[in-house]
Parts: structure tokens; C-alpha cells; sequence
């Protein structure tokens, strides 16, 4: 601007002295007269015009814009200093809230050697107990429903794992056993090892005591890998021992172990070695009240996966999901194949959405959101309508009356306002796997019914209506205009947004849309309804400032059912509304010229 202000006084001279050296005396001297009286040719004093005045007001308010901005920019940087600051003070509190619920893990160690002892002497074994990391701190809740668990690890590391000190002997082993306790963090998780080095699981006697139970057949014990048969080791009533006792034979120890295990989020894993020994690995969530998830949208609506739980997250296309030899889709990960299963089906709840911004969330490209799931030494995948991000969340627990659903543990309330169910991964595993039903008290999640369709008219008397335009304020008019009508309303920024929320299934009866918009235009949302064989009966009117016979018969052959012009008449809308929704189409098909 400032080049363009002085470029053009350097013209306006240059124009006057051409001019005056063609005037007469007389005209140069009444043309270039100051009004002081003095004379100035040309290059002696500048003509200003309003066009100079009009440019010298805009540079000085260009650069107090700049300043302004500046100021701003200082006001921006100091408010981000003091938002860091905030936020540390904020990490510190509740890193200080959370170590204020956590006690040493000492607190039930120091209860387990006299457990030791009395079940040593009660078999005649002679069985030394190491403790390690007993000042890891655990979460207090969680402590508290560990001594159980524990006291039968160790209860069963004595009693089936150690031998005697005559077998020990024979196998070259010093006639004393050892168990081994070993508490420690691993990433976001408490891990607590509980090792023997005794005779080790026999795989063998495991599956002909599940056999004689009933609990498996021969052909699926000729399948099953060692894996798979440690985990029967945790059925309820199960037990290798023939006769019980007072510490083992009953076959509740290590199921009692599992259950109290799923009450705090934990998971067990087994290794043996047959004839050197055998852990049990205990895995924890570092606090049962804070943990770090994923937020993602399945099915409209937002769900969190604890951290402790998900083992990766990855896009594939569609065309990677393959079948294994049983038949069941499975997709290929770190040179494995993983069970693959739509979170939508493990949790299917009848449920209506009220508002449609939860609409949208599908991707535009052709690939699929994964997110791999870990229990253990169990890996499935599921897949989820969009994957959003990582965030820290308070759980809270869900009580009262009502049955907890089946695959949720908890929720949490977002910033919003709004409630998001956390899931729970050792339940939607067994539910992939087929270990766990939707029945009994989860009666609202079930696989058996499908899901209710909003589309029904028993559910919706009132029709929905679409508004697609760039221009707020007449997105807001028309709402109005057809909420007082009785219908139901939702909006649109533009043509892609509106498509977003068509193909994410938004149940719609009606739409107008706009002509001239950014992303999507009209015409263009047109020409893909039309591909689309769920959206090409769906009436479509146009409402555009364009009235040229052209865009009008355009808009007609790609589908369009009415055609109104702005200013509209709310009566002719309304009226025309009603007549599309009754299948009559308002505008006919001419051929371009």
C-alpha cells in the first residue's frame, strides 16, 4: 500500500509536467497556484487527491492492526506461559493425590511368610519365601484385594508346585524350595511375579482331570496348546489333586485368584516348565481411580480403552481381512494372525441418539481403524468407526440397580458434560472368544436383537429435516422456520460435512442445500446421492440465490426434487416440504441446452 501511495504521487507529477509543459504561462500558473499564493511547479509540491487520503488512512490503520497484533501476540505468549505453569502445578497435584493413595507393597508381604510356614510344615516340605520390590507402591484399593490372590499362589506354589525334600533329592535339586515374589512397574502397569522352582504343570494331568470333569473333550485336549491348558488350571471346582484338603483338592483356590483378579482391572498369566518350575505373572493398573486411555467412536458414540489394555493401533483396507482355517476373519499383525472383530457387534445396545453432531465420524478414505487389544497372552482386534487420541480420565464405577453392561467396567464424565463408558478388555476378549454370553443381568446388550432403527415410525412421529448452507444465519432461520412446522432439524456447514453425516447413517427424511458452498458444493452432494443406492430415494431440494434456468435444470437431472430461490416465502417452503415428503417432485427435467 505504502509502495502503491507513492507510486502514484510519482505519476500525478509526472502528468503535470507533461501537461504543463504543452499549457500556456497563463494556464500553468492558475493550474499549479497554491493557496498561500505561491506558485510550485509539479516537482516542487505533490497534488493529492481522495484516493491519497483514502490509501494514508488505510496504512495507518494497517499499522495499528500491526500493533494491535503485537500486543496481542505478548498478551498470547504470557497467557501460554502461565497456561504451562498450570498445567505442571496441576501434574504435580494430582501425581501428589495419587501417591497419597498408594502404600508399599510390604504391608501384605509381611503376612505371607507365616502362611509359608504353616503350610510347609503342613506337607512336610521344607520351603524358603523371597520377597523383592517391597517398596514398590501399590494403589491402597488395589492392596486391599491382593492378599487374597496372593495367599493362594503361594498357597498352590507350595502344594503343587514344590516337592518333597526325598523328590528333590532323587532329581538332583537341593532338598529346600524357593518361592519367589517379585513386585515391580512395567510401563503403566504393577506387575507382581510369583515364581517356584518346583516340579512345573504337567499339561498332560491337567487336561485328563478337565476331561474326567467334563469340561473338555478328547479331541479338543488333542488341539489344545499349553496355553490353552493352563487356563483351565482357573475354571471354577477344577484341581489336579484327587483328595482334598485343607490348602488344596478344592478347586477354588485359583479361581478365586481370577475373580478377584477382574474386580481391579488385573490379569494373570502362566509359564511353566515341567520339572524346573513355574510364574504366575499378575498384571495391574498403577491406580484404579486415574488411568490413561483411548478415546474412540463406535457406532455414534465415544468409548475409552484403558492404556493398560491396548497393545496398537493401526489403519488397514478392508481387502486385509482374511479368513483363518476355522473361517473366522482374522487380519495379519507382526507376522500373526489376529481374531478380527467390529466393536459394534461385541457391544450392540438398543439405543436412540438424540442429537446428530455425534454423526460424521466415518472416515472419507477406504481404510479401517484397528485397535489391538491384549489380556494377557490373549491379542484380538477390533474395529472402531474412528480412533480420536489419548487422554487421562477418572474412572467411576458403576452402581446401583442397574446391571453393569457386559464389556463395560466403568465411565467417566468428559469436560463437555458428557458420559463416555470405559470398556472392559478382559470382557470383550472372552466375548470375542466366545467364553462369555450377553445374557442375564445385561439385558440391554444383547446379540440377539437387532438394534431399534430410528427410522421406525413407532419411535419417530417427527421427520428430519437437513440443512445444508455455508451462511449461519440461514442454517438458524430455516431451523426455526421448520421447528415451529413439527419438524425435527439437524444442520450442515457445507456439502462435505452433510455427506459425512448421511453415510454415517444420520436418519433423515428431507434436505435442502444450498448451490454455492466450500469443500462440497450442492451439485456435487447431488451427483454422489445419486451413486449412492441408500441415499438416491432421499427427496432433496435446492435453495439458492442462482435462479438461472441453467443451475435449475442441472440440479433437476442430478436428482434434485424441488428448486427454491432466496428470498424463500416460508409458506412455499413449508408447503413444498410437505408435497416432497408425500413423493411428488415440485420441479421437471428439461434437456440442457
Amino acid at each position: 500500500m505504502q509502495e502503491l501511495y507513492e507510486r502514484s504521487l510519482m505519476e500525478a507529477s509526472l502528468i503535470n509536467i507533461r501537461q504543463g509543459s504543452r499549457a500556456t504561462p497563463d494556464k500553468l500558473a492558475t493550474s499549479s497556484a497554491h493557496s498561500t499564493g505561491m506558485d510550485f511547479d509539479a516537482l516542487e509540491m505533490d497534488r493529492f487527491t481522495g484516493f491519497h487520503t483514502l490509501s494514508q488512512e488505510m496504512i495507518e490503520l494497517i499499522v495499528r492492526v500491526r500493533e494491535a497484533s503485537s500486543d496481542i501476540e505478548f498478551v498470547t505468549d504470557d497467557t501460554e506461559q502461565v497456561a504451562r505453569q498450570f498445567r505442571q502445578v496441576t501434574t504435580q497435584l494430582q501425581e501428589g493425590l495419587t501417591r497419597s493413595r498408594m502404600v508399599p507393597f510390604s504391608e501384605i508381604a509381611e503376612r505371607l511368610p507365616r502362611a509359608v510356614r504353616d503350610i510347609s510344615l503342613k506337607y512336610g516340605k521344607q520351603v524358603e519365601l523371597l520377597i523383592e520390590g517391597q517398596e514398590t507402591l501399590i494403589d491402597k484399593m488395589l492392596l486391599q484385594q491382593l492378599y487374597d490372590p496372593m495367599t493362594h499362589l503361594v498357597n498352590n506354589s507350595i502344594t503343587h508346585g514344590i516337592e518333597t525334600p526325598e523328590k528333590r533329592t532323587a532329581t538332583g535339586k537341593s532338598s529346600g524350595g524357593k518361592v519367589t515374589i517379585r513386585a515391580f512397574y512395567q510401563g503403566n502397569q504393577t506387575v507382581i511375579a510369583v515364581n517356584d522352582d518346583g516340579a512345573g504343570i504337567d499339561t498332560d494331568v491337567v487336561m485328563t482331570k478337565a476331561i474326567q470333569k467334563g469340561l473338555i473333550t478328547v479331541a479338543e485336549a488333542r488341539k489344545m496348546s499349553p496355553q490353552d491348558a493352563y487356563t483351565l488350571l482357573f475354571h471354577p471346582g477344577f484341581s489336579t489333586k484327587d483328595q482334598a484338603d485343607e490348602y488344596a483338592g478344592r478347586g477354588v483356590g485359583m479361581d478365586v485368584v481370577q475373580t478377584s483378579l477382574n474386580e481391579i482391572r488385573g490379569t494373570i498369566s502362566t509359564d511353566s516348565t515341567l520339572g524346573k518350575g513355574t510364574t504366575f505373572t499378575i498384571r495391574l493398573p498403577l491406580t484404579l481411580s486415574i488411568c490413561k486411555a483411548l478415546c474412540c467412536l463406535s457406532d455414534k458414540a465415544q468409548i475409552a480403552f484403558p492404556m493398560d489394555g491396548v497393545e496398537d493401533t493401526l489403519d488397514i483396507s478392508p481387502s486385509n481381512v482374511i479368513a483363518n482355517q476355522e473361517g473366522q476373519s482374522c487380519i495379519s499383525w507382526r507376522d500373526s494372525l489376529l481374531p478380527f472383530r467390529p466393536l459394534k457387534e461385541l457391544l450392540a445396545c438398543n439405543r436412540r441418539i438424540g442429537r446428530g453432531n455425534l454423526y460424521g465420524g466415518s472416515r472419507e478414505d477406504d481404510l479401517m481403524s484397528i485397535v489391538v487389544l491384549r489380556s494377557a497372552d490373549t491379542l484380538i482386534a477390533v474395529q472402531v468407526d474412528q480412533v480420536l487420541g489419548e487422554q487421562e480420565i477418572v474412572i467411576k464405577q458403576l452402581e446401583g440397580p442397574a446391571p453393569k453392561p457386559v464389556g463395560i467396567t466403568g465411565a467417566t464424565v468428559m469436560g463437555d458434560g458428557r458420559i463416555m463408558p470405559i470398556a472392559d478388555v478382559l470382557e470383550l476378549i472372552d466375548l470375542s472368544m466366545g467364553r462369555l454370553q450377553r445374557q442375564g443381568g445385561a439385558s440391554l446388550w444383547t446379540s440377539t436383537v437387532a438394534p431399534v432403527l430410528l427410522e421406525t415410525p413407532d419411535h419417530q412421529t417427527e421427520p428430519m429435516v437437513l440443512i445444508v448452507d455455508d451462511s449461519i444465519t440461514v442454517r438458524e432461520l430455516l431451523s426455526m422456520t421448520f421447528d415451529k412446522a413439527g419438524y425435527r432439524v439437524e444442520q450442515a456447514r457445507d456439502g462435505q460435512e452433510a455427506w459425512d453425516k448421511l453415510r454415517d447413517g444420520l436418519p433423515c427424511d428431507l434436505i435442502f442445500c444450498d448451490i454455492e458452498m466450500p469443500r462440497m458444493d450442492g451439485l456435487e452432494l447431488l451427483s454422489r446421492m445419486q451413486k449412492d443406492p441408500h441415499l438416491s430415494q432421499l427427496p432433496i431440494a435446492m435453495l439458492t440465490s442462482r435462479g438461472a434456468d441453467r443451475h435449475r435444470q442441472m440440479a433437476v437431472q442430478l436428482g434434485a426434487r424441488g428448486y427454491f430461490t432466496k428470498p424463500y416465502v416460508e409458506e412455499a417452503l413449508l408447503d413444498g416440504a410437505q408435497r416432497m415428503l408425500n413423493g411428488e417432485v415440485l420441479v421437471a427435467v428439461k434437456s440442457l441446452a
